[in-house]
C-alpha cells in the first residue's frame, strides 16, 4: 500500500470522525461562554442580584450588570471551593465588588470605588 493511499484513508477517517462529533455533540447546542471567567461574569450579569440596604451604589441598580461585564474576576482572591455558596471578587479600573453565589440567590456583599 502506497503512502498516498494510506494518507487518503487517514484523511477519510479524520473527516468521518469530525462529522460524527459535530452531529452527536456540537449541533443544536449553545455554548455561550467557554472560559471560567466568562461563565462567572455571564451568571452575575444575567441573574438578578440581591443588593442589601447597607450598600450604597453610586449608580442605579439596573446598571450593575453592565458594570459587572467590564470587570475582571480575581480567582486568587475568590472563594470558589465552598460547598453551599461561592464568593467571587471582581475588579475593574474604578471599582471592586464581591458577590456571593448560592444555588438560588446571588448577593452583592461588598462594593468599593477606587
Amino acid at each position: 500500500m502506497s503512502f498516498l493511499r494510506r494518507f487518503g484513508y487517514f484523511l477519510f477517517g479524520v473527516g468521518l470522525g469530525s462529522m460524527l462529533v459535530y452531529v452527536l455533540l456540537i449541533r443544536d447546542r449553545e455554548f455561550p461562554a467557554w472560559l471560567p471567567e466568562d461563565r462567572v461574569l455571564e451568571q452575575l450579569a444575567v441573574d438578578s442580584v440581591l443588593i442589601p440596604s447597607s450598600i450604597n451604589l453610586p449608580f442605579p441598580d439596573s446598571v450593575l450588570s453592565e458594570r459587572v461585564m467590564t470587570c475582571e474576576v480575581l480567582f486568587n482572591e475568590s472563594v470558589v471551593r465552598d460547598k453551599p455558596c461561592k464568593e467571587y471578587q471582581l475588579q475593574s479600573e474604578k471599582e471592586r465588588m464581591r458577590f456571593e453565589v448560592c444555588k438560588k440567590t446571588i448577593s452583592l456583599l461588598e462594593y468599593q470605588t477606587r
